[in-house]
Formats: structure tokens, sequence, C-alpha cells
């Protein structure tokens, strides 16, 4: 089993903070956040496969009477030869790998503006597209149901990268003891259930950032062990509201835990999209999305609490915390996809660099660099 010992993955991020505490200015300005924002020193390869993990089932789901396997269309994010190729990976390695998941009524394209920006910086960043949430899931459309199995899909690519799938060269690449994983909406929930809980966790990896994590529905007892964990959410996000799950996870979730609040921050800026006008862009784009794949989602439910309660019990499911509907109420948009995207892909780099990596200075920064060089972030930590 490829393990990293939690209590190494701990040392080192509170050395990190530690060291804030003697290094005086030089923790803001050690690393700045346009050099975290911006590419990094490896070009980036891409490669699409399709990998299917005849060792577990997909559920029936609608019209969909379920499949003995589960079939998951991967796209992958390396960094690559700086020959001119750019095909094969580079020999620089081996690079950490993480797993991302996608959102509800996505895909594994989803991943991509920030899986290139961490392949540019050495990882490898494998995406799977799941079964049931994407948004051509058999039938009837998306559902939230199968969202305990996901994790399992995340740690079967991972896996699979590692003993070859895409090859010899990318296999070699890739340090199969040291890895993460990431996500967004559903996908972020997918991470949260992946790193905490009791069953459905996998349990040889570092670390775990969750980009607006669906997770008002988690009850405390799903986060039942400790694990870097970086949360970022949008104040002004209308389909994940920062005062329902992204704020309870990271209250919930054990140290160390932290918290990237965005404001004027919304749900589809994570994925680039702007929409001109005054209009929050998530009215405009995410809710329509969400909306048209509703009451597929909402029958999914009562079958994903019993998956979260089973190895956890009834204290990992909690509706209390979805006090707001999506898309209830239009919620002032003040920063543009342009900027969230920024600082996303520096603070989830930053998490991963300090975690993984062990770099104090990347945990300096974001401890404290961060909101002093983007007053619009609010940095909080649970150590």
């Amino acid at each position: 089993m490829r393990f990293r010992p939690a209590t190494s993955l701990l040392l080192a991020l509170l050395l990190g903070t530690c060291a804030a505490c003697s290094d005086g200015d030089d923790a803001s300005t050690t690393l700045d956040l346009a050099t975290l924002a911006t590419p990094g020193p490896f070009a980036v390869g891409e490669r699409q496969l399709e990998l299917v993990d005849t060792s577990r089932p997909t559920q029936a789901s609608g019209t969909f009477a379920g499949a003995p396997e589960r079939t998951l269309p991967t796209r992958v994010w390396y960094p690559a030869a700086t020959d001119g190729s750019g095909a094969d990976p580079s020999s620089d390695g081996p690079f950490p790998i993480i797993g991302w998941a996608h959102g509800f009524a996505s895909a594994n394209f989803e991943g991509e503006l920030v899986g290139r920006h961490l392949a540019s910086h050495g990882y490898v960043v494998v995406a799977p597209t799941f079964p049931l949430s994407n948004g051509g899931a058999p039938g009837g459309g998306p559902t939230i149901a199968d969202m305990t199995n996901q994790p399992g899909d995340l740690d079967f690519v991972m896996d699979r990268l590692a003993d070859g799938a895409a090859g010899a060269a990318l296999a070699a690449a890739i340090d199969a003891g040291t890895r993460g994983i990431a996500g967004l909406s559903l996908g972020g929930g997918t991470v949260l259930i992946g790193a905490f809980h009791p069953r459905w966790r996998i349990e040889d990896i570092g670390a775990a950032v969750a980009l607006a994590p669906a997770s008002c529905f988690f009850g405390p007892d799903l986060y039942a062990r400790s694990l870097p964990l970086l949360v970022v959410a949008g104040d002004a996000d209308m389909l994940v509201r920062l005062d329902g799950g992204p704020l309870q996870s990271f209250e919930n979730a054990p140290p160390p835990a932290t918290l990237v609040s965005l404001a004027g921050g919304n749900h589809v800026g994570f994925i680039g999209i702007d929409v001109p006008g005054d209009a929050n862009s998530d009215a405009t784009v995410g809710c329509p999305v969400i909306g048209a794949g509703g009451a597929n989602a909402a029958a999914g439910f009562a079958r994903l609490a019993e998956l979260l309660a089973d190895g956890a019990g009834p204290g990992a499911v909690d509706g209390s915390t979805c006090s707001v509907g999506v898309c209830d109420q239009e919620l002032p948009q003040t920063m543009s996809a342009e900027r969230q995207l920024e600082i996303t892909r520096a603070a989830a780099l930053a998490h991963f660099e300090a975690v993984l990596r062990g770099d104090r200075a990347a945990a300096r920064w974001l401890e404290r660099g961060l909101p002093a060089q983007a007053p619009e972030a609010t940095v909080a930590s649970r150590l």
C-alpha cells in the first residue's frame, strides 16, 4: 500500500506554519500571488483514455439498470518534456499525483483550468468522468446518489496510471506514494468523502483541496480522521452557499484545515465563466444547469444519505445547514472569474506544495501572504 503517514504530513504543515513565527515579514515576500498563479516551468502534456474498473459495479439510476463495472473516461495533464515534442513526460520526476473530481452535470474537462496549472508546476493530474453524476449520465440525467462511490473512482484511476495504463514512461514519472485529491462542487463533496469518511475514504492520500464543496448535508461524524484540508469558496456563490457546506466542512474537519473565503466570488468563476453585465454569472449560467437536473438529484438524496451513514452512523448526515436552497437568492458578484481563478490556482498549489512537498514558504504564504496580497481573500486556519 502506498502510504505516507498522516503524522508526517501534519508535521510538515505545522513546521511550515511555525516557521512563520520566527521569519518576520519574510513570510509574505518569499512567495507572491503572481508567482504561484503563473504557469510553472514545465510544458503540459495531455492524454485521454478510457479506464474500466471491473471490481466495482455502477448502481442502477432511473431507467438505467446498472452495470457490473465502472467505466471512467479519463483525462491526464502531466509535466512534459521540453524538447519540443510535448508528448513525453518530463524526466525531472517522479511527480506527485492528484485526482480531480468534477461537479454535478459536468465531466472530466472541468479540471483543466486547475489541472494544467498544477501540471506546469510538477504534478500529474488525473480526472475521470464519473458514471452517474456527469452531464450525460444514463437513466434520466445526473444523480448525487453515486457520490460515495466516486472517491473509489479517483483511487482507481490514480492506481491505474501509476501501474502503466497510460504508458510506462508516464508511470515512471509518477511518485505513487505522494497523492492528493481536489475537486469542485459535487466534486468538492466527493473530495471530503474521500478524505474523511470512515468507509468511503481513500486511505493513502496526503492532502485534499475542496472548491465550493457541496456538503451542507454532511454531518460531523463524516469527518473521521485528520488530513490536511484546504477549502476555497466565494461569498457570492448561489449554488453552494459559503455559510452552508464550505464553512461547516472547515469547522467539522479535524485540523489541520484552512478556509479561503473569496469576497464576491461565485460558483462558475471556478471554471472561468464570466457573463457580461451586472447579474451574478451563477444566475445566468450555473442555476439553469443545476435546475435542469435538480429533480433527479433530489431523488438520489435518500440513497446517498443511506450510503453516508454506512460505516459512520446517522451523525454523518445533517441537512440543518442547508437552510437556503440552491439559487434561491441572487448574491452580488464583485470578483471576476479571472481573479477568482488566479487566487484559486495559487492557493491550491501552495497547499499541495506545503503538504506533499514540505515547502515551508508555501505554508507561510497561504496563511499570511495570501490575505496580504489579495484583500478579497480571507484566510482562516485550524491547526
